[in-house]
């Protein structure tokens, strides 16, 4: 414990000979000291280039992203981080599963809506489910395409996914509601 120091040194004239309250105030200057440490580098934690891979699957959680994988390399993981947040205002459109997916991928995707635009009041047509077509599933597992349809397809959307001429899932995405 330091007998002065910054908080010690903004003590009134009149209490600066107090050994006692200098002591006292060196405690809360102590206690200070090391959660200014702590904060010091917060801004490093929360930035996608150099934080540590298990806070950048945290940071994909805040954009609702579920599904990256933590055995994938951590540099990979970053650009779907980046990635996924660029794509964060297409969230629930066609254009933005095609490309999440294309993200994860790696390769062409097809989705194709079967989707209507509906008039206020009235009930919505039967829809089948969005069909997703794609090649391969690139270097992630056919788990792994699942999981980011999961995460980016509507709520009350149910999906076919096709990989190559192969229906993957008995119902990927979501089951019909």
């Amino acid at each position: 414990m330091t007998a002065g120091g910054w908080l010690v040194d903004q003590l009134p004239g009149c209490f600066a000979g107090d050994d006692f309250l200098r002591r006292f105030m060196g405690l809360f200057q102590e206690l200070a000291d090391g959660l200014r440490r702590r904060i010091d580098g917060i801004e490093h934690a929360v930035d996608v280039d150099v934080a540590p891979p298990v806070f950048v699957r945290w940071m994909g959680g805040w954009l609702g992203v579920t599904s990256i994988d933590p055995s994938v390399p951590a540099s990979r993981q970053r650009e779907l981080v980046v990635g996924f947040g660029g794509l964060l205002v297409r969230r629930g459109t066609r254009s933005g599963l095609r490309q999440a997916l294309e993200l994860v991928t790696g390769g062409p995707v097809q989705v194709r809506d079967p989707g209507a635009i509906v008039r206020e009041g009235d009930p919505p047509p039967p829809a089948g489910p969005v069909r997703i077509e794609l090649a391969g599933p690139g270097t992630v597992s056919e788990a792994d395409v699942l999981a980011v349809i999961e995460d980016w397809l509507p709520v009350a959307a149910t999906a076919e996914l096709w990989i190559g001429a192969r229906r993957v899932g008995a119902g990927a995405g979501r089951e019909p509601r």
